[in-house]
């Protein structure tokens, strides 16, 4: 497991809950590996959070048409095994698990380390296996992976020793070290992505440098536009890297900046490093497959500009995902890049970007007072 430089956009307890959906709505991850052609089986890697607060558990369904075998559970924080039952859903609702469940499909009930605190989140890494053979299927020389894909970010490994022959998702592609093909991809909508993957046998591929995977950096960010031209900016960071401490990136650009472990929510310490700010963790990172995620809370120095009743902003943003809040009372006049809009309960405009393999745009935002 790698440096997640991962910046969730986790909102503070104040801000409104519109906002939290939108940043919320690309938290999980999902890794697809094809098993031997035929068998119709593929091992799944799942990030999946909660948020309710005093939650104790999260609930994951097997997809209908599916077997799933094979169930393990990790936390993400620790590395360590979590207590997990696979219930069917009458099983759920006899023993008096809060929800709404089909009697007759399965789910895993995973047991978190610790109650999901106020503000923060609990969160679960699941392995497991699937055989479908719907989804995974040989036609002719190909191995085809056909399934609809309500998450928003994953991946998708071929078997080793095939090449890919079509995707029908954009996508960025590696070949891993032990020389299988790595399909990895985001979509920026909030509906399902129908997804087919046509892979054929050939000569194993040689290896190639890995770059980043973009949908696997689980980095976000909210700039919020509040009164008076002051911008709000939350951030979380899900590192991995080995040490007691974590670094926090200038590129916060912001004054007064809190830094909460979300597992816990507890505020940690900020001390003044030689290149920037430096966070100690309450769990030291030990392990390959430890995390820690931290939320970082600041107002930025710089202001946006409203004259004449028309608002402006624009900014460098290399975060892959953004969400921007609109000040009180103001319409959406232009953004530069695609965005999707949403409009709250108390009328204010929501913008959320991805800004896509680069990471890198230039956004420039004009609205109108209402």
């Amino acid at each position: 497991m790698r440096i997640l430089s991962a910046l969730l956009l986790v909102l503070t307890v104040a801000a409104p809950a519109r906002a939290q959906q939108s940043f919320y709505s690309h938290d999980n991850y999902t890794q697809y590996e094809l098993l031997e052609p035929g068998s119709a089986q593929f091992a799944i890697t799942y990030f999946l959070t909660e948020r309710r607060a005093g939650s104790v558990f999260v609930l994951n369904q097997t997809r209908s048409g599916s077997a799933g075998s094979d169930i393990s559970v990790f936390d993400p924080r620790t590395g360590k095994p979590l207590k997990f039952d696979y219930l069917s859903g009458e099983e759920l609702a006899k023993d008096g698990t809060p929800g709404r469940f089909d009697p007759a499909e399965h789910y895993i009930r995973a047991r978190l380390a610790n109650p999901v605190p106020e503000g923060g989140e609990g969160r679960v890494k699941i392995l497991k296996t699937y055989k479908d053979e719907k989804s995974y299927l040989v036609e002719g020389d190909d191995v085809v992976f056909k399934r609809s894909l309500g998450i928003a970010r994953n991946s998708i490994v071929l078997p080793k020793g095939y090449r890919l022959v079509s995707s029908n998702v954009a996508a960025q592609m590696f070949t891993l070290p032990d020389g299988r093909l790595k399909i990895s991809f985001e979509h920026a909508h909030g509906y399902a992505a129908d997804v087919t993957i046509r892979g054929r046998k050939a000569a194993p591929l040689p290896p190639a440098p890995i770059h980043s995977e973009h949908s696997f950096d689980f980095t976000k960010v909210l700039y919020e536009f509040a009164e008076g031209g002051v911008v709000k900016v939350t951030r979380e960071i899900i590192v991995s890297a080995p040490g007691p401490t974590a670094f926090v990136p200038n590129q916060m650009a912001a004054s007064d900046v809190v830094v909460t472990d979300v597992d816990t929510g507890k505020t940690l310490e900020l001390k003044a490093g030689r290149e920037g700010r430096i966070a100690q963790l309450l769990e030291p990172i030990a392990r390959a497959d430890q995390s820690a995620r931290l939320r970082l809370t600041g107002t930025m120095k710089s202001r946006y500009d409203v004259a004449d009743g028309q608002f402006s902003w624009e900014a460098r943003i290399d975060e892959p995902r953004a969400v921007f809040l609109l000040p009180p009372g103001f319409d959406l006049v232009s953004i530069s890049v695609p965005a999707t809009v949403t409009t709250q309960q108390d009328g204010r405009v929501a913008l959320q970007i991805y800004a896509g393999a680069e990471g890198i745009v230039r956004v420039t935002i004009r609205a109108a007072k209402r």
